[in-house]
């Protein structure tokens, strides 16, 4: 009788297991990418060939973002993000600029923030794949060779990035992302920049 209640038990845990197994694989794909997230991010940043007279600004950038998504059909998500990043290595020289001035300048990228809104698909409840467009906002300074402090010039402009999602577990995971940011020309000095993220985000 005892070994007669312990199978019924057994069965029954099995087939309760099963059940919500079904359901959560009978789950949209986009489900498991909807509502709030925050993540962390680092990477290379890069400003174009052609900004600071033509030599490039490289370093690595650290951040993070808050975000914001919704399952729109089957496999469909939008959502908005927000996110903040400092370059915490690399700088620049420019100059001299004879015959007026002969000192050489170091030039270092400050905070880097943007808002964006998101669209994405899931090709299954683990893998995300997302295109973003937005605004983005850059601080940046310079140093001159004779010791002078220039404060923090800004310049905003339009950013455009894709990026694919991974879950590593119902809640976690990891991202990587491609980022073009085309700032505002400074004169007729082309002004953009390009970074390449990977990240580890929580989904709530």
């Amino acid at each position: 009788m005892r070994n007669s209640i312990l199978i019924v038990a057994a069965v029954t845990c099995l087939a309760g297991a099963q059940t919500a197994f079904a359901q959560e694989t009978g789950q949209a794909p986009a489900q498991a990418f909807a509502g709030p997230r925050v993540e962390a991010t680092i990477g290379l940043d890069q400003s174009g060939d052609d900004a600071f007279f033509g030599n490039e600004l490289t370093g690595m950038r650290a951040g993070g973002a808050v975000g914001y998504d919704v399952a729109v059909g089957k496999r469909v998500t939008i959502g908005v993000e927000a996110g903040i990043g400092w370059m915490v290595t690399g700088n620049t020289k420019i100059g001299p600029f004879p015959p007026r001035d002969t000192n050489t300048y170091a030039m270092s990228a400050g905070r880097d923030l943007d808002v964006s809104g998101r669209i994405g698909y899931a090709f299954s409840p683990s893998t995300l794949l997302y295109g973003k467009v937005g605004w983005a906002d850059q601080s940046y300074g310079a140093r001159s060779s004779a010791g002078k402090e220039y404060g923090d010039k800004k310049s905003n402009g339009l950013r455009l990035g894709t990026g694919l999602e991974q879950k590593l577990t119902s809640n976690v995971y990891a991202k990587a992302e491609y980022r073009y940011t085309r700032y505002g020309d400074v004169g007729n000095i082309k002004n953009d920049r390009h970074q390449l993220l990977t990240g580890i985000g929580v989904r709530f």
